[in-house]
């Protein structure tokens, strides 16, 4: 009997090893600040996070509460590198764009949790554009999105080259000026 039981067991160890964890059992979490909570993160991807909100708190900016989700398939982010959605960021991305990818997700959740609807039209009037988020403009057309270029344009230091038009130095550091209430934070 013993040995069927401890067969049994190195059966089920040698399952959790193969496939990473037993069916329904919960993501490995880490905090790195009081408000970042990372799920299923590497040593190196809890680095990340832990940049990532230093960086929020360089430029002069409170870090956002978010739960970061890394992946290693592009299906948990529905076909993209990354999604942010209700203070949640999911990051897809190969490990050459996670840095990127997860700056501008959380960027997004900086911009739900902290700009208000005035800000957010003041914002669309200064960029010239028609929405905060909708589905039939064009991603890079969009508030949501142009706004998150530019907080993770200036938050790393403008080592990212922003994906969007009118993107200027002087252009962006106006818009993250409106934006943030804050003059962006030089080198």
């Amino acid at each position: 009997m013993q040995t069927i039981i401890r067969l049994g067991i190195q059966v089920s160890l040698v399952a959790v090893a193969a496939f990473g964890a037993l069916p329904g059992a919960k993501e490995t979490s880490m905090e790195v600040r009081p408000d970042v909570m990372l799920f299923g993160a590497t040593a190196e991807q809890i680095d990340l996070g832990r940049w990532a909100a230093r960086r929020f708190e360089n430029g002069g900016l409170r870090t956002p509460d978010v739960e970061i989700h890394f992946h290693k398939r592009l299906s948990a982010c529905r076909g993209y590198f990354g999604r942010a959605r209700l203070g949640r960021v999911d990051v897809c991305a190969p490990e050459a764009m996670t840095q990127r990818v997860l700056l501008h997700e959380m960027s997004h959740v900086w911009l739900d949790q902290n700009v208000n609807d005035r800000v957010r039209e003041r914002f669309l009037v200064l960029r010239g554009l028609g929405s905060w988020n909708a589905s039939s403009d064009p991603w890079e057309l969009r508030g949501h999105e142009q706004g998150a270029e530019i907080l993770s344009w200036s938050l790393s230091a403008r080592i990212f080259t922003p994906l969007i038009p009118d993107n200027d130095a002087s252009a962006l550091a106006t818009a993250f000026e409106l934006l943030t209430g804050t003059r962006q934070q030089s080198g």
